[in-house]
């Protein structure tokens, strides 16, 4: 059995894996929908880098996301769009069916993803919930940093060293792992995925925490970001 951190890269999804007997480590590429339709046995938890349950209006979770980390790391917890928003075509024309249904247009970044929140909105269910969590890296390194929020960007150089300080310990052979990354794969893609499935380990052994109490989508998803 194993628990895993999941982040989007350009290759599609990431998952940082960790055996639950051994310890081992493990990072490959992954179908997150197809596994959110049909679960493989030997998966234990999943935490996932990407917002779960849209709202017509703002998210509580994000909110307490931005307000736990301060500035200027909160500004990496931007508002998750409306379901109907995924549905567009353009920039433009998502933006205005989110100003539409919660009064506030689209972000760029919210944007940017919008295609990898829609692969998992449209395979997720309430019953995947039970193992499959919403998290968020920068949420996640405050929790493990002691409530502390990075000093760096993770695009940064001093960020990338910041961060895998604070990995080595839970994780020796993280440096490998970001030696051997695929070619698409991003420094930090890696760093949130191992983050993610320190996470994963913590809702894994009931030790987890959410940044605020939950909130239930039309779906019947329920909203809320775990560290």
């Amino acid at each position: 059995m194993f628990v895993a951190g999941i982040d989007g890269c350009r290759d599609g999804w990431i998952a940082f894996k960790v055996d639950l007997t051994s310890l081992g480590t493990l990072v490959e590429l992954i179908d997150l929908p197809s596994i959110l339709r049909n679960k493989p046995d030997d998966i234990a938890i999943l935490a996932i880098d990407i917002p779960i349950g849209l709202l017509e209006g703002p998210r509580a979770c994000d909110k307490a996301a931005r307000k736990l980390l301060g500035q200027p790391r909160g500004s990496s917890v931007f508002p998750a769009p409306c379901r109907a928003a995924l549905e567009a075509q353009t920039y433009a024309e998502g933006s205005e069916i989110n100003r539409q249904k919660t009064t506030r247009g689209l972000s760029q970044q919210a944007w940017g993803i919008a295609p990898k929140i829609k692969q998992v909105d449209d395979a997720i269910t309430s019953e995947c919930q039970r193992w499959a969590f919403e998290v968020h890296p920068e949420v996640c390194f405050w929790a493990l940093a002691g409530e502390r929020p990075m000093a760096h960007g993770k695009k940064t150089k001093a960020g990338v060293s910041e961060r895998l300080d604070l990995l080595r310990p839970v994780f020796p052979d993280i440096e490998r792992h970001m030696q051997n990354r695929r070619a698409n794969v991003g420094r930090d893609d890696l760093l949130d995925a191992a983050v993610a499935a320190w996470t994963a380990s913590r809702i894994f052994k009931g030790e987890a925490q959410r940044v605020s109490e939950s909130e239930w989508d039309a779906n019947g998803l329920e909203t809320t970001i775990w560290y």
